[in-house]
């Protein structure tokens, strides 16, 4: 399978693709609606968990370091499984646990190089951040090593870079509203802007030919 990605992406990276922002964008908010009580409840704890961290910044940072990476591959298994009309339950946004290493280390390297590039100036940060947008969709459901996905991610986006940025721009935008909404907003927004990388991934790579394989309990995605 990973042979398949990397040929995909450097394919994608060569012909181009279309980048269908607005309908991602609906097509997230379509999927999801349903489902807002058990994505905003979850979210909740989540951003709980963050304001927690925040309090005690030795052990938070360390913390949210070590989660970030597996509760937004939960997210994204999550909103995987409502796309593909499954059930779902709170016990599935932790599924990320079960990678655990590559999900993490990937979190980490993009985020260490997304916060050199906002502490340089903002606009650096963006670019990467943008740049390595399909890096943990690609971890998560191409079974990619960090490197090798954020490579990946890094081809496909700088083909049709002007689209990707004004997407990301569109993500970090209604994330600021959901702030400006007394914070209420992002129990809302958060899960959306998973479910609309989400929707991207999807019409980009292709679920038909690529689907995620079966969750395991141990580092196996990394060898």
């Amino acid at each position: 399978m990973q042979q398949n990605i990397s040929y995909k992406a450097n394919e994608l990276g060569e012909k181009g693709y279309y980048f269908n922002k607005v309908y991602y964008f609906q097509k997230a908010w379509n999927l999801i609606s349903p489902h807002w009580v058990l994505l905003s409840a979850f979210t909740a704890l989540y951003v709980g968990f963050l304001y927690i961290s925040l309090r005690n910044p030795d052990f938070g940072q360390i913390a949210q370091m070590i989660v970030a990476g597996p509760i937004s591959a939960g997210y994204y298994l999550t909103i995987n499984k409502i796309r593909k009309g499954e059930h779902i339950s709170f016990s599935n946004f932790f599924d990320g646990f079960r990678m655990f290493m590559p999900v993490m280390i990937v979190s980490m390297l993009s985020g260490l190089i997304i916060s050199i590039g906002m502490i340089l100036l903002v606009i650096p940060g963006i670019f990467f951040s943008v740049i390595y947008l399909f890096a943990m969709p690609l971890v998560v459901f191409g079974k990619l090593d960090f490197w090798a996905a954020m490579e990946s991610s890094r081809i496909i986006i700088t083909k049709n870079f002007t689209e990707a940025f004004l997407f990301g721009l569109m993500i970090i935008g209604i994330n600021i509203l959901g702030l400006l909404a007394l914070g209420f907003g992002v129990l809302i927004t958060i899960p959306l802007s998973y479910a609309v990388i989400l929707m991207a991934y999807e019409d980009i790579y292709n679920f038909d030919e690529i689907e995620e394989g079966p969750i395991k309990d141990d580092f196996s995605h990394f060898r």
